[in-house]
């Protein structure tokens, strides 16, 4: 252990440190300009040093403590490379090193997909090939994955309950009346476009979305509305949403009605390529109204959205609260709750839904790096100069995000303005259907994956970004994706493992304060549950009066699950989705259908 501390010592300290000094060099203009500081040479000497030292020291200083200063060595030798690698984008010789991934670009994009599953496969299997030899490792490893474990509970919890009260502030304001007031000139010049791209989704699913957007506390006159159907869509629901909106047309600024062609060379089947259809018909129709895509703040919902009635003046204030030189480079987002049908629907859905929920309200708290989720509002402006959504890819909002990001050189961010949107919990006909849906729908989020290749190549190849915030970009998706699909199962099993593996871990002292001290530290956690369900209390929608005493008893306790459904329903369909880019079979979209039980 002490080994592996001090090698992770050296990478670490030699990172940071050669960071630390080209920044002084650059500042003090110390360095050649135009010319790369070779430090992975300078590495390469300290990683022969250490393997010299591991030979030649012992009769000097002792084996013990050559052991440590080579193990330490090597740590920076390593730590001097991987950042001459990642801040200079090549080994020793560029021209040589970019010659060979343009030759074998095929090779390295494959390379790239397969690193999340391999990860998470290598991490999966360690408490087995690690326990033959280092078994005390893995169990210091499983007592830092529980107090990572901890940690994050609490944080959750915490940022949940600032997210909550942030949220019911947002509520309790008259965002029209802040707009008239703190700028009375700006917003009238502004309008804005809802884009609701829809699939299979019937009228009492679709209908409350609109009638929401068309009754919120806004002039009617500057809401637009843009509803997208697919092509493959039941001409029944088609013809049933064209007219019902029929009794909006006079009444806000317009409703645009598209039915997106299918099989468009370079599309996949999903709603990012129906949304930019939608974006590029009322452009189009906004040019004959003589409204500039620069007046027009655009925002995108599933079709089972419903927005709070201040929602669009809130997410206008939130924009034009920003400087005039940053607003069009950021997007705006609301609170996700998914309580439409949330009694309606299973004890396992209505837990994931809202740990989605709360998941999502504590990275909007806590994280500047919160990235796109189902809905946000930008300026349709930006949104076409960074070109909407990737056509060929499947997880359309994590990929907007990268792509926005690397568009303005790294300066794009999500901002929060807490204003609710209400969705719906996966439901449907039956309970077979719904637990595949809810996986499916799982599996989906986590192939964001897929957009991995595309981050990691213009990590390297945009040197116009700040190297830092990059590679803190970088390593916190990297980190998101691999404890998706591994912590939960880690934490849960690994310590069972290691003694059906290697007999005499059993003997040692270790091995008989693990448990309990694990067992005490994921109590804790699990404490930390109860703010939640304060929370969930506070905001989920009253339980019908129609339900029985062991219903009502049911729906309290349904907590208990959580741990179940952690090392299960969540975190497998991670790994699927993982392994299934590491294996080259892709997936496809797939529409969560949404499901109303008749009241």
């Amino acid at each position: 252990m002490r080994i592996l501390f001090v090698f992770l010592l050296g990478v670490l300290s030699a990172f940071y440190l050669t960071e630390g000094c080209l920044r002084g060099l650059k500042k003090f203009n110390l360095l050649p300009k135009n010319r790369y500081l070779h430090h992975s040479e300078a590495g390469l000497i300290v990683l022969l040093g250490g393997v010299l030292t591991f030979f030649l020291a012992p009769e000097l200083i002792g084996s013990a403590n050559t052991t440590l200063l080579s193990t330490f060595l090597l740590g920076t030798g390593v730590g001097m490379i991987s950042h001459h690698l990642l801040s200079e984008s090549f080994f020793f010789f560029p021209q040589a090193e970019r010659n060979f991934l343009r030759k074998h670009d095929h090779l390295v994009e494959r390379f790239l997909e397969i690193i999340p599953g391999a990860s998470t496969w290598l991490a999966l299997a360690s408490p087995i090939w690690l326990s033959f030899i280092f078994p005390f490792a893995v169990a210091y490893i499983i007592l830092l994955a529980d107090i990572y474990w901890l940690f994050s509970a609490v944080r959750i919890s915490v940022l949940t309950y600032l997210g909550y009260k942030k949220m019911e502030a947002a509520k309790r304001i008259d965002w029209l009346e802040r707009l008239k007031k703190d700028y009375p000139q700006d917003w009238q010049e502004l309008y804005h476009f809802f884009v609701i791209p829809v699939y299979k989704e019937g009228l009492e699913v679709v209908g409350p979305c609109v009638d929401a957007i068309a009754s919120a506390n806004y002039p009617k006159e500057k809401i637009f509305i843009g509803i997208g159907y697919e092509e493959k869509s039941d001409p029944q629901n088609i013809a049933q949403m064209r007219d019902y909106i029929k009794k909006y047309e006079g009444h806000i600024g317009g409703i645009f009605f598209t039915v997106h062609p299918s099989g468009l060379p370079g599309e996949l089947r999903g709603p990012a390529t129906n949304r930019n259809w939608i974006i590029n018909n009322a452009v189009k129709e906004f040019t004959k109204r003589g409204l500039k895509p620069s007046q027009v703040i655009a925002t995108t919902l599933d079709s089972d959205f419903v927005v709070h009635p201040q929602f669009l003046a809130g997410a206008l204030y939130k924009y034009l609260s920003q400087p005039k030189d940053v607003r069009d480079k950021r997007s705006f987002t609301g609170v996700f709750l998914y309580h439409n049908n949330y009694w309606q629907c299973p004890a396992f859905t209505r837990l994931i839904s809202s740990g989605t929920a709360f998941w999502q309200l504590a990275e909007m708290v806590g994280s500047d790096k919160y990235i796109n989720f189902s809905s946000l509002s930008m300026n349709l402006k930006s949104l076409l100069e960074i070109g909407l959504w990737m056509p060929d890819k499947v997880n359309d909002d994590s990929g907007f995000f990268w792509k926005a990001y690397y568009h303005f050189k790294g300066d794009y961010k999500v901002l929060p303005h807490y204003l609710p949107i209400s969705a719906d919990t996966v439901l449907d006909v039956t309970f077979y259907q719904t637990f595949k849906n809810q996986y499916k729908q799982l599996q989906r989020w986590a192939y964001g994956v897929e957009h991995i290749p595309f981050i990691i190549r213009q990590y390297f190849a945009r040197t116009d970004i700040d190297f830092w915030d990059k590679t803190d970009k970088l390593t916190f998706i990297l980190w998101s994706y691999f404890k998706w699909g591994t912590l939960a199962l880690f934490v849960t099993f690994a310590g069972v493992v290691i003694p059906l593996v290697n007999p005499h871990y059993t003997e040692s002292v270790v091995a008989y304060n693990l448990p309990v001290i694990s067992s005490w530290i994921l109590t804790g956690a699990f404490i930390g549950l109860f703010s939640t369900i304060y929370i969930h209390e506070r905001t989920a929608p009253p339980r019908p009066k129609s339900w029985s005493l062991l219903q009502k008893f049911w729906s309290y306790i349904q907590w208990t699950l959580i741990p179940i459904i952690l090392v299960t329903i969540t975190s497998i369909p991670a790994i699927d989705a993982q392994t299934r880019l590491m294996l080259g079979k892709y997936i496809e979209f797939y529409n969560t259908k949404k499901a109303r039980l008749a009241s």
